[in-house]
């Protein structure tokens, strides 16, 4: 027995009726002194540093009820968490004699659970702050919750919100400063940066932040020597250029932030920069939209992309990304951010492009080049070709070109909201084919889908702004079909929805002029 003891590196003790350890393989054990080795030693004595039996003592269960026990200690003899198992010997009468003590180390593993469960509380919060800000909470409320969040998931005793003002500092929202007016204004440089910082030294542990000028972040803000407080975390609301303020954290313990601790909460400042954004932009397409009043149909309808928001919840998405492609270690997810990423990016260039054309003033403002659209419409159907596979959805496309037309790069949004449309209704395993035919002057475009269908008294709705069908039939946002017939008007064609003769289902077309006939 005590030659396998020894080639375990874990500490394993043998203990008898009367709590005496009878074999061991001390030798891998340091932390017991040589002298407490020697002969039969109580196990209360050197394994747990006591003068009498644990108050609750498991051995004594184990005894009694002849049955295995599992249980975590914080040990004594190290301070590291430890897996204590006891395993009972019986002996020829079936009693139980003696009790195997083994202690496993286990605190790499808990450190490394309790990380994780931090870090999805610290996701959890911001994904919550980021749901109130999309669903336009009011700031006032958002920035409170936000430091009450932020101060629970950190530990820390002091958070709050500074809004830069000229010269100086507003507090606008914090937890532990409230009953302190002194707090409220502080004159200080601006920040422009992520500064983590201590009134102490600490040379160890290099996976933790500290800032090298730490000692001379406290001059001249006595308010924070006098609350006895040690350390403290600044990180920027806004940009770098002109930031809105800071959002800072505070303790009286000695503490150096870790990189989580950082990243979480540049994440919840981000989120209060994205809100403070919306409003703004809110704020400025109110004004702008009551400027419009009398623009003319191609002026209104961009108004409408930009007041429905589009570009402010393609930035949230846009930070929340790089954020999490930061800190992401794992390829699988990595290679499904940078595809999250990239199409966030195409979407908010097609929103940017929107905006672009809402200062148009006329259909003659608008750049049409000849070209063959079949490149465009092939393009859409390779980019949503995954979401048809993942529906097992039958798709054929009747299509040879060239198809010579007058037409702007904005064409591509006909094809993507038809075929998108089609998609999202046809049901799994369904059937979904395009048909492009020759209409005198024009080319015939035709999206078939064996899904739900539209009721007829809907039919001519749908193409109107924030216009939807009944319950029952086809939903949406009620601006994309709209978006779709302008710019099809545009292109000098018309638009329209028909019943699948199937029986099931609907037919969306659309005409585009031909090259020659323009």
């Amino acid at each position: 027995m005590k030659k396998t003891l020894s080639s375990v590196q874990d500490l394993i003790v043998v203990i008898d009726r009367d709590m005496r350890i009878v074999t061991s393989n001390w030798k891998n054990c340091d932390s017991v002194p040589a002298n407490v080795k020697m002969g039969h030693p109580l196990c209360y004595s050197c394994l747990m540093k006591q003068v009498k039996p644990c108050e609750s003592c498991r051995l004594l269960e184990v005894f009694a009820t002849g049955e295995c026990c599992k249980f975590e200690i914080e040990d004594p003899l190290d301070n590291k968490t430890k897996l204590i198992e006891l395993s009972p010997l019986f002996d020829d009468d079936g009693s139980v004699s003696m009790v195997v003590r083994h202690a496993k180390d286990i605190s790499d593993c808990k450190t490394i659970e309790n990380t994780l469960k931090m870090r999805e509380k610290q996701q959890a919060v911001v994904a919550k702050l980021g749901q109130e800000g999309l669903a336009g909470a009011d700031l006032d409320e958002l920035m409170q919750e936000s430091v009450r969040l932020v101060t629970d998931t950190l530990g820390v005793e002091y958070c709050r919100i500074m809004k830069k003002e000229k010269d100086s500092a507003v507090m606008v929202a914090g937890v532990g400063w409230e009953k302190d007016d002194n707090s409220k204004k502080e004159s200080e440089n601006s920040k422009n940066d992520i500064v983590c910082y201590t009134l102490y030294s600490d040379t160890e542990e290099d996976s933790l932040i500290r800032e090298n000028r730490s000692q001379d972040k406290f001059n001249g803000l006595s308010l924070l020597k006098e609350h006895g407080i040690v350390s403290g975390m600044d990180v920027t609301i806004g940009s770098r250029e002109d930031p809105y303020g800071v959002m800072n954290v505070h303790t009286t313990q000695k503490r150096v932030f870790t990189k989580d601790d950082m990243h979480f909460m540049q994440s919840v400042a981000n989120v209060l920069a994205e809100a403070l954004s919306r409003k703004e932009a809110e704020e400025n397409l109110k004004r702008y939209a009551n400027q419009l009043e009398d623009a003319n149909h191609l002026k209104v309808l961009f108004t409408d992309i930009l007041t429905h928001d589009l570009l402010n919840p393609a930035n949230i998405i846009r930070g929340f990304t790089e954020e999490l492609i930061i800190i992401e270690d794992e390829d699988s997810k990595q290679n499904l951010l940078d595809k999250i990423h990239k199409n966030n990016e195409r979407m908010i260039y097609m929103i940017e492009s929107a905006s672009k054309f809402i200062k148009l003033e006329s259909v003659d403002d608008i750049k049409f080049e000849e070209q063959d659209f079949l490149p465009v419409l092939e393009k859409v159907v390779r980019n949503l070709s995954s979401e048809m596979n993942k529906k097992d959805i039958h798709f054929d496309m009747k299509a040879t070109g060239p198809y010579p037309s007058f037409i702007n790069p904005i064409i591509e949004e006909v094809f993507l909201n038809m075929l998108s449309n089609a998609i999202k209704f046809t049901p799994p395993k369904g059937r979904i084919s395009i048909v492009i035919s020759d209409a005198m002057d024009k080319w015939k475009v035709q999206v078939t889908d064996n899904g739900p269908g539209i009721n007829n008294s809907d039919k001519e709705m749908i193409f109107e702004r924030f216009r939807r069908a009944e319950k029952g039939s086809i939903k949406g946002s009620g601006l994309g079909l709209a978006i779709a017939k302008r710019i099809v008007e545009l292109h000098g064609g018309e638009i329209g929805v028909e019943n699948n003769s199937i029986g099931h289902g609907s037919v969306f077309w659309f005409t585009i002029r031909k090259a020659s006939c323009l």
